[in-house]
C-alpha cells in the first residue's frame, strides 16, 4: 500500500495478546509517518494500551453491546472512510464488522490485511498431537505479518507499553511503603484465568520461601481475589508484599518494570514485564511453545516438564480438564529446584 492516510487496528482481547500487537502500531508508524491509526479495542482490557504515542485514536468496545449499538459502531467507522482495515484479531465481530466496512455503501473500498489464526492447526495438535505449528513464528510476529507481507522493510516485533505518570507515582508510592528498590525485588505471579494452567500452590509456596531464605523481597502480583494468590499471601503474611487487584494492567506493568525477575505461569502477566524489559520466568503446563506466547527476552525462559506426555497440549489457553490419571503432571513435574536454578543472587548479596 502506498502512503495510507487512515488505518483502523481491530483487536479486542485478550489482556497478552493486547500487548503482543504493540509492534504493530510502531511499525505502521515508521514505515508511514504521517497516518492516522485508529485503534478498536475491548472497553477494560484496552486500557492497557493507553498512551501509546504511535496510536492516534482509541475506540473502545463493550462485548455487552446491543446489535443496534454494534451498527451504530459501524456507521461511525463508515464515515471514517479509512484506507486500511488491519483485522488482528479475526474474531466473528471482527468479521462482521470488517465485512461491513469493505465497501458497502462507501466510495471507496478499504484495503484489508488479516490474520491467520492457525485455529485448525491448534486443535490438530491438541486433537491428535499432529504437530503443523514447528517453526511457526511467535504470536507478536504472527500479529505483525500481515504488514511483514506488505513491506519490504525488516519489521522489529518487540513489545513496549506506555504507563502515564500517574501511573508512575502510584507504583512508586507503593515501592516507598512497602520499603522495596528497584530491581532489588521479584515478582511471583501464581494465578490464571483458568486453573488448568496454574503451578501447585505448595509448589511456589516451597519457591517463595527458598527466595525469603535467599534475601529477595517476593511481590505478589496478579489480579482480585485469585485463589492461588491469596493463600500464598496467607501463608507467608507479614513476610511477602501484595499488590494484586491494587493496579490496573498498566500500573502493573509498571511495577513489573521495577522488578528483577518474574516468576509466573503462563498469563498475561509475563507480557507485561517483557513489554517493560523484565525477564521473565514462565512456566507452561496444558500449552506449549508451538502457540506462539513463549518469553522472547534473552534473560527470560520458558519451563516445562522435561517428560514426554501424550496428552500434552491439551489446551489453548488453559481452560477444559486435566485427563491425565496423575493430575496435572505437565505441571508438578517441573520442581521448585528446576525454577530456583535460574533465580539469581539478590543484588545487595553480590555486593557483599
Amino acid at each position: 500500500m502506498h502512503n495510507p492516510r487512515k488505518i483502523l487496528i481491530i483487536r479486542f482481547s485478550a489482556l497478552g495478546d493486547l500487548v503482543l500487537t504493540t509492534p504493530i502500531y510502531r511499525e505502521l508508524k515508521r514505515v508511514y509517518p504521517d497516518v492516522k491509526i485508529t485503534l478498536l479495542t475491548s472497553s477494560g482490557l484496552g486500557s492497557v494500551l493507553e498512551n501509546n504515542p504511535h496510536i492516534d485514536y482509541v475506540i473502545h468496545y463493550s462485548r455487552n453491546e446491543s446489535r443496534t449499538q454494534l451498527k451504530d459502531l459501524i456507521q461511525k467507522l463508515r464515515r471514517e472512510r479509512f484506507d486500511l482495515i488491519y483485522d488482528a484479531h479475526r474474531s466473528l465481530r471482527s468479521i462482521w464488522i470488517v465485512w461491513n466496512l469493505s465497501g458497502i455503501g462507501l466510495f471507496k473500498i478499504p484495503e484489508v490485511w488479516s490474520i491467520n489464526k492457525r485455529s485448525w492447526r491448534r486443535s490438530l495438535l491438541i486433537r491428535f498431537k499432529l504437530n503443523l505449528l514447528n517453526n511457526t513464528p511467535p504470536q507478536r510476529v504472527h500479529l505483525l505479518q500481515p504488514f511483514q507481507d506488505h513491506t519490504e522493510m525488516k519489521l522489529q516485533n518487540h513489545t513496549e507499553l506506555f504507563p502515564n505518570k500517574n501511573a508512575v507515582l502510584m507504583v512508586q508510592k507503593f515501592l516507598d511503603k512497602k520499603g522495596l528498590l528497584p530491581k532489588r525485588f521479584i515478582a511471583v505471579g501464581a494465578s490464571a484465568s483458568y486453573p488448568l494452567k496454574c503451578w501447585p500452590v505448595p509448589y511456589f509456596h516451597e519457591l517463595v520461601s527458598s527466595l525469603l531464605e535467599k534475601d529477595w523481597p517476593v511481590v505478589l502480583v496478579g489480579g482480585e481475589n485469585e485463589n492461588e494468590t491469596v493463600q500464598l499471601e496467607k501463608e507467608f503474611y507479614g513476610k511477602v508484599h501484595c499488590a494484586a487487584g491494587q493496579f490496573s494492567p498498566l500500573e502493573s506493568a509498571e511495577l513489573l518494570k521495577h522488578a528483577s525477575l518474574v516468576v509466573t505461569n503462563d498469563t498475561s502477566v509475563s507480557h507485561l514485564a517483557e513489554a517493560m524489559r523484565t525477564p521473565a520466568l514462565v512456566l507452561f503446563g496444558p500449552t506449549v511453545r508451538e502457540f506462539g506466547y513463549a518469553p522472547f527476552l534473552q534473560e527470560s525462559r520458558m519451563l516445562e516438564t522435561n517428560q514426554v506426555l501424550s496428552c500434552r497440549p491439551c489446551s489453548r489457553d488453559g481452560r477444559g480438564r486435566c485427563r491425565n490419571p496423575d493430575y496435572l503432571r505437565c505441571l508438578t513435574t517441573i520442581t521448585p529446584e528446576m525454577v530456583l536454578q535460574f533465580i539469581p543472587k539478590p543484588v545487595n548479596k553480590l555486593l557483599n
